[in-house]
């Protein structure tokens, strides 16, 4: 064999080795490139209503299938997610005969995300903690509380609060920039710190 024959199989060796690692839709999280298709997992909840988790997988997969990200079913790479806790507090504390009355509703969901490339990896582009809220006006009617119209808005507000939440978290495995986080409506909460700058959502049922 001639040395310029001997050079043009060593290219094509390696450009079908930069083939194979290019198709497995996975880069490596701190080589400058995005991650690849990604299938979804949900590893913990510690919120009791299992909908508002499901919320969360629904608005991580919406988004990563918007940026044709989304691998379905099982499988690596994948995302693991946490939804950690739910979260409620009155808005607009108001004083009244009958005592203090309560004309908004703050419903939030917090959790956190990663990426598994393989088994056993560890995990990489932790997301930390991340909020998304959704705020709801009281239902009355003739000046009294409509517990039950309120309960149904507050169940609502908690599915998009959690929905919102995924999406947030998917921009942000994706290295989404620091602008878009805050435009999407969520908290990065850091690691467990609790503070962060995002943006709640406002919901006038």
């Amino acid at each position: 064999m001639s040395r310029s024959t001997r050079i043009a199989s060593a290219g094509a060796r390696c450009a079908l080795l930069a083939l194979s690692c290019s198709s497995c839709g996975y880069h490596a999280a701190y080589g400058g490139q995005e991650p690849g298709r990604l299938h979804v997992k949900l590893v913990r909840t510690l919120v009791p209503d299992a909908v508002a988790s499901d919320e969360v997988l629904s608005g991580l997969r919406e988004e990563l299938l918007r940026e044709g990200a989304l691998e379905p079913g099982d499988g690596w790479p994948r995302a693991e997610i946490e939804v950690l806790r739910a979260t409620e507090s009155s808005e607009g504390i108001a004083a009244r005969a009958g005592g203090p009355f309560a004309r908004g509703i703050d419903v939030g969901v917090t959790g956190r995300a990663w990426i598994v490339p393989v088994p056993g990896a560890a995990p990489e582009r932790d997301t930390g903690d991340m909020g998304a809220e959704e705020v709801i006006s009281v239902d009355e009617t003739a000046g009294v509380v409509d517990l039950r119209s309120s309960w149904f808005h507050q169940s609502d507000a908690m599915r998009a609060a959690a929905r919102q939440l995924g999406r947030s978290l998917a921009r942000k495995l994706m290295s989404r920039s620091a602008a878009s986080e805050r435009a999407g409506g969520a908290q990065d909460l850091g690691n467990h710190s609790g503070e962060g700058d995002g943006v709640r959502g406002g919901v006038n049922r």
